[in-house]
């Protein structure tokens, strides 16, 4: 642990990713020998916790979940070869204990000051200094397991004798640091972006929930919704997009601007951007999210006789088409055939070959169809494309869309989850959750076909359904699955996606291969049949597989080892007494 020890407040280490809200640029931050004496030196070294770089997304760039993919690659989650030598757990690991080592330095420099600050600026600064280590610590410990846990700075050869603590200690201590931040942080700042009241009571629950302690969880997300300074954002669709800033149901954030050159660009963008409109579209969301959505009666797709496997953005839950670039027709009565596409960004969106040319909206005539496998190689290989927060600010490959750490609608199904798994079932919980499916619904033809049950196991599969619908490609899935022990079996298995088709970019020339043989010619397309939802909420395409209306993009396979990352092999080599996670 030889490089997560020392003191890191170093002057300038964020000046490239600045942001006047949370002030981080260090002008005159303190450093390891100049030692703080000014409040702006506390406050800039303080703001070190607030680099987005230390609070990294479970998010890789091929998919770490089963709601999204890249092509048919897949990464070393996906095929279950995780092991020791695993960059991202190294990476994480070292920036966690960097910036916890940063805390603790920080915290010590604060009790030994005199005179520098005022009591209510010292119990602000330590409020939030400890809704950080407690954010850092329930990262560790949710993906690790057991880690090497101090509340004070220690020496080299301190670091080289540290053995593991049980998680469940050092879960104790989290919950403390987020109680005494909650203690001390205010409910908002006036024009800042700081950690906050409600952040600590949120943070809280979810490390909780992910730990399993349903009570906790409970209790922290009823005082976040008790502090009645929090509300869902009134357009589901509007709360992602760059132009949405300080929304009522934001409860912590990254804030970006493109005044001052913190935005998303190139490669984080255009991997998502349909090829027609410039960009790769090389990352999809996958089939198994598609048909995880319900139909608007409230029932799973092979049980509501309203969804159409011709048409799967038919009579759907409005987050489906919201998340997920719609094609073919959207409701009863439209008029609209299966190979229609969707007016996405001013160009028509769809996959199917037989589309070789699209409407131009924007120029009035039609163009070549990219975006379709008969004509581009790299077409989406499954046919889908990312919607949900991808507007006409992206076509030039810059967004200073905001990254939401935690909103009100993951309190909201918090709360209902863990009352559900308490066996606590009142009124309250169904609240919860149809409060965030009105929402879902309010700007639709449809109303929220509303849940009612209060059976416990029915329950269950409406909420883990509903986070998944809720918050895909927000980077919360992979632990949703990881918590709930399903990681084995959604992420097992073969990817689904369009059979293969010759490419030819004469829009004169018919199109033919498997996919016009036995899904297109048939009448068959986009699905030939609709996939099964089991007890768990996971799509089951075998069907489709068995009737040759899909090909395997790849195979996934997700050992049960891999529920906990590995202690990465460098530091046990500096440090003998840490043990590694089983089968590693």
């Amino acid at each position: 642990m030889r490089n997560i020890i020392k003191r890191l407040f170093v002057v300038g280490l964020i000046a490239s990713t600045s942001c006047t809200e949370l002030d981080l640029t260090q002008l005159d931050a303190a450093s390891s020998g100049n030692w703080y004496s000014s409040y702006d030196q506390f406050r800039q070294s303080l703001n070190e916790g607030y680099r987005e770089v230390f609070w990294p997304m479970d998010q890789e760039t091929s998919g770490m979940s089963d709601d999204w993919q890249r092509r048919d690659i897949i990464n070393s989650i996906k095929s279950g070869t995780v092991s020791s030598e695993y960059l991202p757990a190294a990476d994480n690991w070292t920036l966690m204990y960097k910036i916890i080592t940063r805390m603790l330095v920080f915290l010590e420099e604060l009790d030994s000051q005199s005179g520098i600050l005022s009591e209510s600026e010292e119990d602000l600064f330590r409020g939030e200094a400890n809704f950080m280590r407690a954010s850092f610590w329930s990262y560790l410990i949710s993906h690790y397991g057991d880690v090497p846990f101090y509340e004070e700075e220690i020496t080299v050869d301190e670091s080289f004798l540290l053995a593991r603590t049980d998680k469940f200690e050092i879960l104790e201590k989290i919950y403390e640091y987020y109680d005494d931040a909650a203690d001390a942080l205010p409910t908002s700042y006036d024009g800042k972006e700081y950690a906050t009241k409600g952040a600590a009571y949120a943070m809280k629950a979810r490390i909780a929930l992910y730990m399993g302690d349903f009570e906790t969880a409970a209790d922290a997300a009823k005082k976040c919704m008790d502090l009645n300074v929090y509300s869902l954002h009134p357009d589901f669709a509007d709360l992602f997009i760059s132009s949405t800033k300080n929304s009522n149901e934001t409860i912590f954030k990254f804030p970006r601007s493109e005044e001052f050159n913190w935005a998303l660009s190139g490669a984080d963008l255009n991997v998502f951007i349909p090829r027609n409109h410039g960009g790769y579209n090389s990352r999809q969301p996958s089939w198994s999210l598609l048909a995880s959505f319900e139909c608007v009666d409230g029932l799973p797709i092979d049980e509501s006789p309203l969804f159409d496997p011709r048409n799967p953005f038919k009579n759907r839950d409005p987050r489906c088409a919201m998340t997920i670039v719609p094609f073919g027709s959207l409701e009863d009565g439209d008029g609209r055939a299966p190979s229609d596409g969707f007016n996405f960004m001013g160009i028509e969106y769809t996959p199917h070959p037989e589309r070789k040319e699209v409407m131009n909206y924007t120029s009035g005539s039609m163009i070549r169809n990219n975006d379709t496998r008969s004509v581009h190689t790299y077409g989406s290989f499954n046919g889908l494309a990312l919607r949900k927060g991808v507007n006409e600010d992206w076509l030039d490959f810059r967004s200073a869309k905001d990254r939401i750490v935690i909103r009100y609608a993951d309190v909201l199904l918090m709360y209902a989850e863990a009352k559900i798994e308490l066996d606590e079932i009142d009124q309250s919980v169904l609240d919860a959750i149809n409060e965030v499916r009105d929402r879902a619904y309010a700007n639709s033809p449809y109303s929220n076909p509303e849940v009612v049950t209060t059976d416990q196991a029915e329950l269950r599969f409406k909420v883990r359904n509903e986070r998944r619908s809720e918050f895909a490609f927000e980077a919360i899935r992979y632990m949703d699955l990881i918590r709930w022990k399903l990681a084995e079996k959604a992420m097992t298995g073969p990817i689904p996606g369009l059979l293969n088709v010759a490419i030819d970019i004469d829009p004169n020339v018919a199109p033919t291969g498997a996919l016009m043989d036995n899904v297109v010619d048939p009448g068959l397309w986009f699905w030939g049949l609709t996939p099964e939802i089991d007890s768990d909420g996971l799509p089951d395409f075998t069907a489709l597989f068995d009737a040759g209306l899909c090909r395997a993009l790849s195979v996934q396979n997700f050992p049960a080892r891999q529920y906990l990352w590995p202690i990465p092999a460098e530091e046990r080599l500096l440090n003998s007494s840490l043990s590694q996670n089983p089968e590693y």
